[in-house]
């Protein structure tokens, strides 16, 4: 949150685990899905993809050391071989049995095979020296498949992470089954053994789809059918012989396609590339025939919309995962038509509305889901195979492109489109998103972008409306233009390699008055967010309007997850269980979740039910994690004081150390704990966010500025703020890098320390990024830049679980410097092949290596290739086995 509070943690450091005290070690580890090879070259830009590994034929080959370099290529060896057209079964080069390297990192396959018995392994670089059997082991067990009668396509995955190959060939044949089926040359509707509504997983993701442009526009029902029979069969939800699932085709020739989660049973349909149905929830549910209205309220029965200059009566309704629902069915075309909503009398703003008229309590009928981006189409999401990978960097809206610096055309300076201008350059250094780009990052944290009731500049975390772009990011005013103005703003991140988490502040709104006279249930008693207005998802319909909130920005524009501001308002099994409901319906987007774990600062009567570092254990099975605090004034200090924790020399170096492994609960176990403050919280490395700057409070350089350091980007200042985010890029977790940090971006103007320390409000001249500070401070951006790629080629630096980080990682203090000695190789967790030496004393520090060949390559000023074993002064320094 940024309005008017500082964040308060308590004690955070009221305890430290006994393996962080002293000079003890803490042993932590690389995840099972953590690459076990290492880059050819550290500085590479790009995520390492990871080693390969596969087969062996009938006779067992000796399990080979692991190497240097990715796999060149990955073959599916077997008995089927000559089945595909190879000379000879098991034959490690066949080309007609070769895997294709996919976005992911992952290798894929798809071979059409007669049925019968096989058996199978995958051989990598043409070759039998490095292969993999049964369970990723090296040299192991044949794998054995069997293709039911007809034959099948059968889809094959190799993770080079793991070693493992699955394949789907135990999976009956998935069928969308409909109403629609005749008109797509099936015998007829509804037939569970029509083929040409077969629906395939060429990715192995689990995840089977069928798409088609033959069913024309209209309202359709679709089930899924397995085994081509109506024995087994799921419908709306997921529920096995459930109701019938809706949907709806915009237009003749739409393109559509219908997606079955194996695992949940869910399926989804999708048209024309976005989903054409509206959630069916509460709002404003529009076709072309009529509009759905509904409502939630508990405490009136005089319940009536306005729209199209007719009051209409509203109606209890049945309607399942809610209650107290209102509704009214309007007929005709009420496409872009404002509608009121009024309870008791009084007009009441719809908290569902998904487009507003500004400055007023009234929504306008939409079909948000309908709108294609320009591009016809969604382009491709970015791959995340583990939300470890992720490097997120915060950003404005407004702030990052609103000056002219930024090199953005006149009239998408400080709006939605602004931030995807490419080409953009001020003084022959990249801006905007070529900077991103240029930097490294892999996601955006987009603060809020949902309509606000303050006026800019200011940052927004004043909801209004919760599922509504704001208009003051916009360059249009009509409501089509706006909607496909913000997806066009994600697809084109999408499509430059970039994905989108929203910050969403669901736990207050601008004022009481925004839900307050639909009913008070919407509002807890105790002001838990300091504003006034701290919303209650205690109630069950207000936790479900976050929910649907929530999908309603995943399913609709597309985004890629969330922050949430002030997480700790909301109980921790409502942050559950939207995540679940969201990993488990939308399986393939590999969402993040995590917000602050605290509220703002009022006592709160359900603590121990709340978001809290002491809660986050039970959130580790669906990734939700928390902005680790405690770390961040380990490293930084206070917030707003003129006193530096550890990069400034002093603080608590074993609390360094126990951040570099990821702030691990002292056991593997999702239970809650007792502490909630304790600063051992992450059952999983993704459940630490490590930040060290972020909107609020002072920005890194100018805490470093107020607390007395001095002499810019080549002096100690700039040596300050490289040691500090050094250490977040090379510690276990997901780092969050704010706007401007990377070339020292101050709020300081005239000497007004006390406007940057919360300058939600405050004006451009405040808070806009000026990009002369790229060419200013350049040697701090090269640092940044290089420090990002090498944590990205570095699987040693992204262990991917609890037991990985007890295994395979210990830590040593040394008076005030901290080592990390990390390996990556689960099968050799005690042969490090990566040490982090953070050094924040004014003297250089020798360090001790294991025996082998090690590299130096990060040093105080990036990224360098040295073969000495000198650390410098204030530094972060890494070396790695070569």
């Amino acid at each position: 949150m940024s309005r008017r509070l500082s964040r308060r943690i308590p004690s955070p450091y009221g305890r430290i685990p006994s393996s962080c005290r002293g000079s003890n070690s803490l042993r932590t580890a690389a995840s099972l899905r953590t690459a076990a090879r290492r880059a050819a070259t550290l500085a590479a830009s790009i995520a390492l993809l990871g080693g390969g590994s596969v087969g062996l034929s009938t006779p067992v080959v000796a399990a080979p050391a692991a190497p240097a370099a990715a796999p060149t290529s990955v073959v599916l060896a077997g008995t089927f071989d000559t089945e595909l057209g190879c000379s000879a079964d098991w034959q490690p080069d066949c080309a007609q049995a070769k895997m294709t390297l996919r976005a992911d990192g992952r290798w894929k396959a798809s071979l059409n095979l007669p049925a019968g018995s096989y058996t199978y392994k995958a051989a990598v670089d043409n070759s039998w020296t490095e292969n993999y059997g049964s369970g990723g082991v090296p040299g192991g067990a044949n794998i054995s498949l069997t293709v039911p009668s007809g034959g099948e396509k059968v889809a094959f995955v190799y993770d080079p992470d793991t070693h493992v190959v699955t394949d789907d060939s135990a999976m009956p044949v998935v069928t969308a089954a409909g109403d629609y089926q005749s008109g797509l040359g099936c015998a007829a509707n509804w037939s569970a053994t029509c083929t040409t509504t077969t629906m395939t997983d060429p990715e192995g993701s689990g995840v089977y789809t069928y798409t088609t442009t033959a069913i024309p526009a209209g309202a359709w029902n679709t089930k899924v059918t397995l085994g081509h029979s109506w024995d087994t069969n799921y419908g709306a939800a997921g529920a096995a012989g459930g109701a019938n699932i809706p949907f709806t085709v915009p237009a003749d020739g739409a393109r559509t396609t219908f997606s079955f989660n194996s695992a949940t049973h869910l399926m989804t349909v999708v048209s024309n590339q976005g989903a054409t149905a509206p959630l069916n929830t509460l709002g404003a549910l529009y076709t072309s025939a009529a509009t759905t209205f509904r409502i939630w309220s508990p405490d009136s029965s005089n319940v009536s919309v306005t729209v199209g200059g007719a009051s209409h009566a509203m109606t209890a309704t049945t309607l399942s995962g809610y209650t107290n629902v209102y509704q009214a069915v309007v007929p005709g075309d009420l496409k872009d038509q404002p509608y009121q909503f009024s309870v008791g009398g009084v007009a009441v703003p719809d908290p569902y509305a998904q487009m507003v008229k500004p400055g007023t309590t009234q929504g306008v009928v939409v079909d948000t889901a309908a709108v294609a981006p320009s591009a016809g189409g969604w382009g491709s999401r970015p791959a995340l195979v583990n939300r470890e990978d992720a490097v997120v960097y915060e950003l404005s809206a407004h702030d990052f492109t609103v000056d002219p610096s930024s090199g953005v055309d006149a009239a998408k300076r400080g709006k939605f489109l602004g931030l995807v201008q490419t080409g953009t350059t001020y003084g022959g250094v990249r801006t905007g998103i070529d900077h991103l780009k240029q930097l490294g990052v892999t996601a955006v944290q987009l603060m809020p972008s949902f309509d606000f009731g303050s006026t800019v500049p200011n940052w927004g975390y004043d909801p209004v409306d919760y599922n509504t772009p704001e208009e003051q990011y916009s360059q249009f005013t009509a409501p089509e233009d706006r909607i496909r103005e913000y997806k066009d703003m994600v697809d084109q991140f999408h499509r430059n390699g970039i994905r989108v988490i929203m910050d969403v502040v669901y736990n207050h709104t601008y004022t009481k008055s925004v839900f307050g006279n639909i009913t008070g249930k919407y509002y807890t008693g105790t002001d838990l967010s300091g504003t006034g207005n701290s919303i209650d998802d205690g109630d069950p319909m207000v936790s479900r309007m976050i929910q649907d909130s929530l999908e309603h920005w995943v399913r609709d524009y597309g985004v890629d997850g969330f922050r949430f501001d002030l997480a700790g308002v909301h109980y921790y099994k409502d942050a559950y269980n939207w995540a679940n409901y969201l990993e488990t319906t939308y399986p393939d987007r590999d969402l993040m979740f995590y917000g602050e774990p605290w509220n703002g600062g009022a006592g709160d009567p359900n603590e121990a039910q709340k978001v809290r570092y002491g809660t986050l254990p039970a959130l580790a099975p669906v990734h939700f994690g928390a902005f680790n605090g405690v770390y961040r004034d380990a490293i930084r200090g206070g917030t707003n004081d003129n006193v530096m924790g550890f990069m400034g020399g002093s603080g608590n170096p074993s609390a360094i150390a126990f951040g570099l492994t990821g702030s691990p609960t002292d056991a593997d176990s999702t239970a809650t704990l007792s502490d909630l403050w304790t600063p051992a919280f992450a059952d999983r490395p993704d459940q630490t966010m490590n930040y060290v700057s972020i909107h609020d409070n002072l920005n890194l350089y100018d805490k470093i500025t107020y607390s007395g350091a001095t002499g810019g980007a080549t002096g100690t200042a700039g040596r300050i703020d490289r040691l500090a985010v050094g250490t977040v890029l090379t510690s276990q977790g997901v780092p969050v890098i704010a706007e401007g940090d990377e070339f020292l971006r101050s709020k300081v103007v005239n000497g007004d320390y006390d406007t940057a320390k919360n300058s939600y409000n405050a004006p451009d001249s405040v808070n806009a990024i000026h990009w002369g500070d790229k060419i200013t401070n350049a040697s701090v951006f090269t640092y940044y830049r290089d420090a990002i790629a090498l944590r990205r080629a570095t699987a040693a630096l992204r262990l991917t679980t609890w037991s990985a980080i007890h295994n395979q990682l210990t830590t040593q203090v040394d008076g005030s410097t901290v080592i990390a000695r990390i390996s990556s190789d689960p099968g050799a967790p005690t042969t490090p092949d990566t040490i982090v030496v953070a050094n924040p004393t004014t003297t250089a520090y020798t360090a001790t290596l294991p025996s082998g060949t090690w590299t130096k390559v990060l040093n105080s000023s990036g990224a360098t290739s040295a073969t000495d074993t000198s650390c410098d002064p204030q530094s972060v320094t890494v070396f790695t086995r070569t």
